[in-house]
């Protein structure tokens, strides 16, 4: 009997392929690897993000152009994994992502039916219980957030050594510091429910540079809100869109009497832009978006993030305007050079 790929494809699981070549790895939504499985390349950001659910997957650093060979779909995983080519080693992947999925040759219909409904209850179970843990993990950043250290010696000279005012910084309640001195910001929800905590290690060590709260969200914006914009005429009508905890910190700087909503990942740029654009199309305001420069996907969010607010009726070089840091890589290394913003 011959398998329809399709039928393989729809029984292939994400986890059971990482499982399958002795991959560790956290079980999330996205789960991500800090080695591409394809052009073998390590980053410590985590660049390969897999779709758990669907088993697509790319490699963000360089390799997010349509025509590279670091993405697709679980099929195209399996083949990364094994070196095999998708077109010149048809069978052999074929042949392979079915003993990963625990297909037969000798199986029948409701054989194969029943193995695909064993993984779409699994994937089931598994968002009830994502679901359940981040609505407890959510209900407790609020506490979390309370009992953050409002000034530390470690964490502020840190700042200041970044060209980061503390003094102004902690004045506004825009950082605060754990209890290693590591500063953290707080993430809100579109709806401005305080939902996530980012924090910037100082040790430069750290694997992870900007860790999260686990199971909590990661979409919304850091620092400020949403609803700071005033749409009555009487407030701050002009939002600043940044990416990552130290931008979003020289934002607050840089851009005194604006909202500077930050971005926890590039990725999330056009999804809060999508969400504030609305607002400030009602307020008559400014998007003010701060690509980072990195020859890559630093620009291609923003160019997103431009996308997504023409679309809810913002116009570029109207009421978008991009910032340009060059010949700085991003805004938080250009505010600690002088630079210095100048409205039109």
């Amino acid at each position: 009997m011959v398998i329809d790929v399709e039928v393989i494809k729809a029984a292939l699981c994400a986890t059971a392929i990482l499982d399958a070549y002795g991959e560790h790895y956290h079980d999330a939504p996205t789960i991500r690897l800090s080695r591409c499985p394809r052009c073998g390349a390590t980053t410590q950001r985590e660049a390969v993000a897999i779709d758990r659910a669907t088993g697509r997957w790319v490699h963000h650093s360089g390799s997010s152009a349509a025509d590279s060979p670091c993405r697709g779909d679980a099929l195209e995983l399996v083949a990364a994994f094994e070196g095999l080519d998708r077109d010149r080693d048809f069978a052999r992947l074929v042949e392979r992502a079915a003993a990963i999925a625990g297909i037969g040759a000798d199986m029948s219909s409701a054989e194969l039916d029943g193995i695909r409904l064993r993984r779409e209850r699994e994937q089931e179970a598994f968002e009830r219980e994502r679901a359940a843990r981040r609505a407890a993990a959510t209900a407790a950043v609020p506490r979390r957030w309370a009992q953050l250290a409002r000034r530390s010696a470690a964490g502020e000279a840190y700042l200041a050594d970044r060209g980061l005012d503390p003094a102004e910084l902690t004045r506004t309640d825009s950082v605060r510091f754990d209890r290693t001195g590591n500063p953290a910001v707080r993430l809100h929800a579109y709806d401005g429910a305080i939902v996530n905590i980012a924090r910037r290690m100082c040790d430069p060590s750290a694997p992870r540079k900007t860790p999260v709260l686990p199971d909590c969200t990661t979409d919304g914006t850091l620092v400020g809100k949403v609803a700071d914009l005033d749409v009555t005429g009487g407030g701050p009508d002009v939002a600043v869109l940044t990416e990552g905890i130290a931008d979003t910190l020289a934002g607050v700087l840089a851009f005194t009497g604006c909202v500077v909503v930050g971005a926890s990942g590039a990725d999330r740029l056009k999804h809060i832009a999508a969400a504030i654009a609305p607002r400030l199309v009602e307020a008559r305001g400014w998007l003010l978006v701060v690509p980072h420069v990195d020859g890559g996907k630093g620009e291609e969010c923003a160019a997103d993030a431009v996308i997504a607010a023409e679309r809810a009726g913002l116009k570029l070089d109207e009421s978008i305007h991009l910032v340009d840091v060059r010949p700085h890589k991003d805004l938080a290394d250009a505010w600690r050079d002088g630079w210095r913003w100048r409205w039109l």
